[in-house]
């Protein structure tokens, strides 16, 4: 038998074995891009095709393999690197055969966690496939992933793309509850948090799956745009057609939904097709900086009908998940990043995945453009402007923008000179939380905080943190301000 063949026969066989040891999940995202060179008793040598796919497999695989090869009776695990003409003449083939060994581990494992992880990484090579083409080489994807799709969204952002945590996990499975059975079970869903966290992500994710799927009755739009086209409508005696056109959906995905602060007309046409969304079996999803409750723009009734559905928040990523962000970014731009390099990025920006991946991008284009080297000393040079000593820096406005968005106030109203309740309370709590994270003094931060004296800033810090001694929902919401803050 020829021993190309013995070796793949082999290897098929360590891949089924591997999918049924336990915490095999992490190690199947990467097995499939192995070549097996020579698998005997003296010794199992696994060809890789960088030095960056070598590292991230020994990382995530070698326990496991190391343990599965004993049991088969063959020698000592060794890796190979394959030189850049090898890697070239091998490109379309090495992708194929990762396709084929997640399909051979998904009907091979009973488990169906194991099952979702796999099917996730079979597109983990798509945003590469224009490369292949250049070069006339076979390319892999999911067809209908490629066809058209509704206009205004982004293309990148698609369900395989986005990357599952703790901090999202629950907005995640109410979106793919929601594909599952749309309109019946989780309807409306709010996604909320803070900026960059993906919730964008999701809604255009979710839409371009219903279009995928077949659904062509179907809308992504921000609400802002909702608004001007509900206005342009009124101006234009065309009212009747608007409500048609969106009333008549089968899913509706508005975003960015505290932009319709203080517009009470749009907020009734919004409650109004909802109603009519949902009366018909459709599915409505929305994304909202805040919780419905926080928003005191909002009419009642509005509230109501968002929190009648399923209410979920999206945190700050953890650790965990946001290396594994910037392990698929690297993987997909092809290019070799030290894992100290990702965990370096991963442990000094953490509250929003859209710097992230920023930082990611910053040292492609150095690679990209000046030919440079990734390491970590390059690392600390480009992205020492987002972040010191492995921190966010802070500044007093950042501060004021975060609780002026909890508070749903413009950040304004906190510099300004208005003692309205629901201001001096969002007023105290910025410079707590000054005082607290930045190496401002309260004098300092008295000054930033419209001119105010020492002794005024002094005053709101202690309010502050005598108050959440008592209150216990004020100390819960300092303590969200506070870790989105720090991340």
């Amino acid at each position: 038998m020829d021993s190309g063949n013995s070796h793949q026969e082999t290897w098929q066989t360590i891949l089924n074995n591997c999918s049924g040891h336990q915490g095999s999940i992490t190690a199947m995202r990467w097995l499939g891009t192995v070549n097996p060179v020579d698998l005997s008793p003296q010794k199992s040598v696994l060809e890789v095709d960088s030095l960056f796919t070598r590292d991230l497999l020994k990382r995530h695989c070698e326990d496991l393999l190391s343990t599965v090869l004993k049991d088969q009776g063959l020698g000592r695990l060794e890796w190979q690197v394959s030189d850049s003409e090898q890697q070239l003449s091998r490109t379309g083939p090495v992708v194929e055969d990762r396709k084929s060994a997640v399909n051979r581990i998904v009907s091979a494992s009973p488990d169906s966690s194991i099952t979702g992880e796999a099917s996730r990484i079979r597109h983990l090579d798509a945003p590469r496939t224009e490369n292949l083409q250049s070069r006339n080489l076979p390319a892999i994807g999911n067809v209908s992933q490629k066809a058209s799709s509704p206009g205004n969204m982004r293309q990148d952002l698609t369900l395989d793309r986005f990357v599952v945590g703790k901090s999202n996990q629950v907005a995640y499975q109410a979106v793919k509850a929601v594909l599952r059975d749309p309109g019946s079970k989780y309807n409306p869903v709010f996604l909320h948090g803070g900026s960059g966290l993906g919730k964008t992500h999701l809604l255009q994710a979710i839409t371009r799956e219903f279009f995928i799927q077949g659904e062509r009755s179907i809308r992504y739009v921000q609400c802002e745009k909702f608004v001007q086209m509900f206005v342009r409508a009124l101006q234009n005696k065309t009212i009747s057609q608007f409500r048609s056109e969106f009333r008549s959906l089968k899913v509706l995905a508005i975003d960015d939904v505290q932009m319709i602060a203080g517009k009470k007309s749009s907020q009734e046409e919004l409650i109004e097709t909802i109603d009519a969304i949902q009366q018909s079996g459709g599915q409505v999803l929305l994304a909202c900086d805040l919780p419905p409750r926080q928003c005191e723009f909002l009419q009642q009734q509005l509230k109501s009908r968002f929190l009648a559905g399923l209410v979920a928040r999206m945190e700050p990523p953890g650790m965990e998940t946001r290396l594994s962000i910037l392990e698929r970014e690297a993987i997909r731009h092809g290019t070799q990043v030290p894992y100290e390099v990702l965990h370096y990025i991963a442990d000094s920006i953490r509250t929003s995945v859209r710097e992230l991946l920023g930082a990611l991008t910053r040292l492609f284009a150095e690679v990209d453009l000046r030919g440079s080297t990734i390491d970590i000393g390059l690392a600390r040079r480009c992205l020492e402007p987002l972040v010191r000593q492995g921190q966010r820096m802070l500044t007093v406005d950042q501060i004021v923008e975060a609780v002026a968005r909890r508070w749903s106030l413009p950040p304004e109203e906190l510099y300004s000179r208005s003692r309205t309740r629901q201001t001096a309370l969002a007023r105290n709590v910025a410079t707590y939380l000054a005082r607290i994270l930045t190496n401002r003094s309260l004098a300092e931060i008295g000054a930033e905080l419209g001119s105010r004296t020492h002794a005024t800033a002094s005053n709101s810090y202690r309010k502050i943190r005598d108050c959440i001694e008592s209150d216990a929902n004020l100390k819960m919401e300092i303590e969200h301000l506070e870790a989105e803050l720090r991340g």
